[in-house]
């Protein structure tokens, strides 16, 4: 398709944008053309390695960031509340982000920031960005404001792009982006619905796992959640199935893979693995194994108490009990009672236990309990 041009919006979210480089490396992989990038806060970061095709400085800079290599932290500025000094973020733009590579490069970029203080939302794309001035303009996008200060640029002073629109696909749109991939870090932002439902092809890339602490950055959660953005690019596209986990292509139903889904989450397997569906349940069982030897006497008195108890009863206990117990002591149900006469094959059990209930029948149908 000639007319084709495919934008790469990221979004703001300080320590959780390893994800987005993640996403990068699946993209890269499944051999899509990104022709624009637009970013808001750490998107803006992140895409401008993007636009100067910097892949490896990228990975090399999240796997090895922490908090002091981003904020100088004074007890004074925290005392008096004036805001953390922003010289240490801007001197590690200045050591990775190329001016030069940006403007040469045949994808276009583009930020947005906010200025004070009217708050109004000021876009740029590249050749709207003053020469020597990139860096700038991208730490005025960046600016965690009140938590930084806000940062000045011939007089006028600038915070986060997120305060006016934490997921610049408008942006993207206004350049002529005809389909879009759009990667959302979930920060409590503000984020144009609006211009996002003008996208006639829109894919929003949104993680189901907790990416961390927008402000705490540490080189082993960015791993982690360069990881799932990896992952959760390949299922957005359709190479893996799953939610919460990666699973080969076509190896589970569409029931079995909800029961497998919540299972995992319940018993703590890892989401950072692609699993074939033999090899996920020898996990899993494992998992069921462990906690039925640490919780036997527990949950073969709770199966006997509860016995013949109304559902209610049973959610009345459930604030009580952990949720491994509550799944396994399910999956005992379903195997002893037929499926006519099973209170947790009801609607409203399926309702109040809607993880839990789905999990234990996998845990049955697959013979792990």
């Amino acid at each position: 398709m000639e007319n084709r041009k495919t934008a790469l919006v990221l979004g703001g979210g300080g320590a959780r944008g390893a994800y987005e480089v993640g996403v990068w490396q699946a993209v890269r992989e499944l051999g899509i053309r990104i022709d624009l990038v637009t970013g808001s806060s750490v998107g803006a970061i992140n895409g401008a390695l993007i636009a100067q095709d910097a892949f490896d400085l990228a990975v090399s800079l999240w796997k090895e960031i922490d908090t002091s290599m981003v904020f100088d932290i004074d007890i004074k500025d925290l005392i008096t509340n004036t805001g953390l000094d922003n010289g240490k973020l801007k001197t590690l733009l200045t050591q990775y982000i190329d001016e030069t590579a940006i403007r040469n490069s045949t994808t276009d970029y583009g930020l947005i920031t906010a200025e004070l203080p009217s708050m109004t939302p000021k876009s740029l794309m590249k050749e709207q960005i003053p020469s020597g001035k990139m860096v700038d303009y991208i730490l005025a996008s960046s600016t965690l404001f009140p938590m930084m200060k806000s940062y000045e640029i011939d007089s006028l002073k600038y915070i986060d792009g997120g305060f006016t629109d934490n997921l610049p696909v408008g942006l993207a749109l206004d350049h002529g982006a005809t389909h879009i991939i759009a990667v959302d870090l979930v920060a409590v932002e503000i984020v144009r619905k609006k211009r996002m439902a003008e996208a006639d092809s829109l894919r929003v890339i949104q993680c189901p796992w907790d990416l961390g602490n927008i402000l705490i950055f540490d080189k082993f959660n960015s791993r982690r959640i360069m990881r799932l953005g990896y992952l959760d690019t390949f299922k957005a596209f359709d190479a893996f199935d799953g939610r919460f986990f990666s699973f080969v292509k076509g190896d589970f139903d569409r029931r079995s893979l909800r029961g497998a889904d919540n299972a995992g989450v319940i018993f703590g397997l890892s989401p950072e693995f692609v699993y074939k569906k033999h090899i996920y349940n020898i996990h899993l069982k494992n998992a069921v194994d462990t906690h039925i030897q640490e919780k036997e006497k527990e949950l073969n008195a709770l199966s006997g108490s509860l016995k013949g108890k109304l559902l209610e009863g049973f959610v009345k206990a459930k604030t009580s009990l952990n949720q491994r117990t509550i799944t396994l002591m399910i999956a005992r149900s379903l195997k002893e009672t037929s499926d006519t006469k099973n209170i947790f094959l009801t609607k409203p059990a399926m309702k109040l236990l809607k993880e839990e209930i789905p999990a234990a029948n996998y845990l049955v149908k697959e013979g792990l309990i």
